[in-house]
């Protein structure tokens, strides 16, 4: 994997966008893997753009369909010399599509949720409270009510209390409240200075907390369309590190327009980590089990993409 250096700021997956398909001649070291780079896309894809399905090969064969952008496909493979890929639905082969027409489909299956369960916070080691934040995860999903409740609030990112947090309620006439935020508790970010962020609260007020023991919110659970997830650890994909909100917004819309179609629907999986004093924005795709997120990376493997594999706090 490349670390992407934060002062670059646009990720290997913006620079293929940006530059409308050139793909660099010399691709990335950490390339070299059992995905050959280039190599014909072959399974799971989806339509980049509206497409007429042909009999053969060929720009001069029959046309036997219209299919639309985001159509789920399977890609059988490219007659060598041609750069038509032969593509089925349910199994059943269809015809041929331009390759450049179709991207991996990120959106992989997994296995069925354990009793329909969510995913369960990991537990704390020996030497670590129940209550303590954790200090090597920069991202976590929360579940779908908590979320809900918090993106009523408009903001740039969320935030989950890893454990008790003191803060600060700033209320009318420059009144202040101080209050706890507990364990698990989704809150709107504002902005974040000097080891301490201002935040949003339901309420329509405002608050201050220290940014110690505050988790991005990668993503919510249980998403639609998503696959289902497993009690356990749970892993995310990361795409990019922004200085703000708006330009990690940017790349996850042009993600989601492109390589990251399936994901078109889904709430923007942009979220804060707060880096050496610095407020800093990563995006991504969560969340996955561990099969699913080496799958996923694989995907974007084969177009070149940059994927780096994060765990995940879950409450």
């Amino acid at each position: 994997m490349i670390a992407v250096p934060t002062r670059c700021l646009l990720p290997a997956l913006a620079l293929l966008l940006a530059c409308a398909g050139i793909v660099a001649a010399t691709p990335p070291a950490w390339a070299q893997s059992p995905v050959a780079i280039g190599a014909p896309l072959t399974g799971e894809v989806v339509l980049n753009r509206d497409i007429e399905v042909r009999i053969g090969p060929s720009e001069d064969a029959r046309i036997v369909m219209t299919l639309k952008q985001g159509k789920a496909l399977n890609a059988l493979g490219t007659p060598r010399g041609t750069y038509w890929t032969e593509i089925a639905i349910g199994g059943q082969p269809i015809g041929y599509v331009p390759a450049d027409s179709l991207d991996p489909a990120l959106m992989v299956t997994g296995r069925p949720a354990i009793g329909g369960e969510g995913p369960r916070p990991s537990k704390p080691t020996a030497n670590q409270p129940a209550d303590a934040p954790p200090s090597h995860r920069s991202a976590a999903v929360v579940p779908r009510a908590a979320w809900d409740k918090a993106a009523q609030t408009p903001a740039e990112g969320y935030v989950v209390a890893a454990g008790p947090i003191p803060a600060t309620e700033i209320l009318a006439n420059r009144k202040r409240r101080s209050f706890t935020l507990r364990k698990g508790d989704v809150v709107a970010l504002i902005g974040a200075a000097d080891g301490e962020a201002t935040l949003a609260l339901p309420a329509g007020t405002r608050a201050l907390a220290p940014v110690q023991g505050l988790v991005g919110v990668a993503a919510p659970y249980p998403l639609p369309g998503m696959p289902p997830v497993e009690p356990g650890m749970l892993y995310g994909i990361k795409l990019g590190e922004y200085v703000s909100y708006a330009e990690g917004l940017r790349a996850w819309k042009e993600f989601t327009a492109g390589p990251g179609s399936a994901y078109r629907d889904l709430p923007p999986m942009v979220w804060p980590v707060f880096r050496k004093g610095r407020l800093l924005y990563e995006v991504g795709v969560a969340p996955f089990t561990r099969l699913q997120v080496d799958t996923a990376c694989g995907t974007l493997a084969q177009r070149a993409l940059d994927c780096t594999v994060i765990e995940l706090d879950t409450f």
